[in-house]
């Protein structure tokens, strides 16, 4: 078998660039972003209660693309969450009125079947908002937000909150743009788990996961995991053995490495290719 070497930065730079990625691959996705202010990870130590409310330390594309006078008044009013581990923020039909904005960490967004089995749709990470859907046809909260890990919210006034956005075309771009990829990401999804083998499946979400997460390192593309390995099979529609032997194959061909909930994309290319062509991953080169 041939040796897979890893993509050197430039590699993995120019790599992301063909596929259309923007340069968030670069150490600036959207979860940098949203935390640049406070250097933290994913799912380390959330800003204090005070550097949120009074400097308004943070980062959230949505709210961002206001004037400063009209985000600090719905940042006024904002109801401050701390969320442990497994926490649920909201539940499926919930008409709380309400908008939250992860400042950090990363929510779950969950249905549950008639017996209680758990399906992660979606995840929110820090810069983005959940509770818009309901916000904007005035319905119930369409899943469950659960905390994937130690997470920090700010629930906004869903009816306020809408009147501002929609009173600055910026802000309706930025709100629009995050359902369109939230709309994508399940469209491929259910498109995968349908047509696609396993390992395909997997490949797909790790590569999500990095889009959302990664940080281009000088070896690849590194991503401190919110999700047990359950749940990053449940995103792929795989159950946890299935996961650890697929995670297990990628390691043993040169495409990642992982320990614990670090994992490390070596060939981003390759699980690419894997992706595409909906195969088991064992003719990929």
């Amino acid at each position: 078998m041939a040796a897979v070497y890893p993509l050197d930065e430039k590699g993995l730079h120019d790599w992301a660039g063909r596929l259309g990625f923007p340069p968030r691959w670069g150490g600036n996705n959207r979860s940098d972003r949203a935390l640049e202010s406070t250097g933290d990870a994913p799912c380390r130590k959330a800003p204090t209660d005070s550097e949120v409310r009074v400097n308004h330390s943070f980062r959230c594309p949505v709210l961002d693309a206001l004037p400063r006078e009209a985000r600090d008044g719905l940042l006024e009013r904002a109801v401050p969450r701390r969320l442990r581990r497994g926490e649920r923020l909201c539940i499926a039909g919930d008409r709380s009125g309400r908008v939250h904005v992860v400042v950090s960490g990363v929510l779950k967004l969950a249905a549950r079947s008639g017996d209680g089995k758990e399906t992660i749709l979606l995840l929110a990470v820090a810069g983005e908002v959940t509770g818009d859907i309901a916000a904007v046809d005035g319905l119930g909260q369409p899943f469950d937000a659960i905390a994937a890990c130690r997470s920090y919210t700010l629930g906004l006034d869903a009816s306020r909150f809408l009147e501002v956005v929609t009173s600055h075309p910026a802000a309706v771009l930025e709100l629009a743009e995050l359902l369109a990829r939230r709309t994508r990401w399940v469209a491929d999804t259910a498109l995968e788990r349908t047509s696609s083998e396993v390992p395909a499946r997997l490949a797909g979400r790790l590569l999500d996961l990095g889009d959302l997460l990664g940080r281009v390192g000088s070896a690849g593309i590194d991503i401190e995991l919110p999700l047990a390995q359950e749940e990053l099979g449940g995103l792929a529609g795989m159950c946890r053995e299935s996961t650890c032997k697929t995670l297990r194959h990628f390691k043993s061909e040169g495409l990642l490495d992982y320990r614990g909930r670090r994992l490390r994309l070596l060939r981003p290319d390759l699980l690419e290719r894997i992706r595409c062509g909906g195969t088991t991953g064992k003719n990929f080169r």
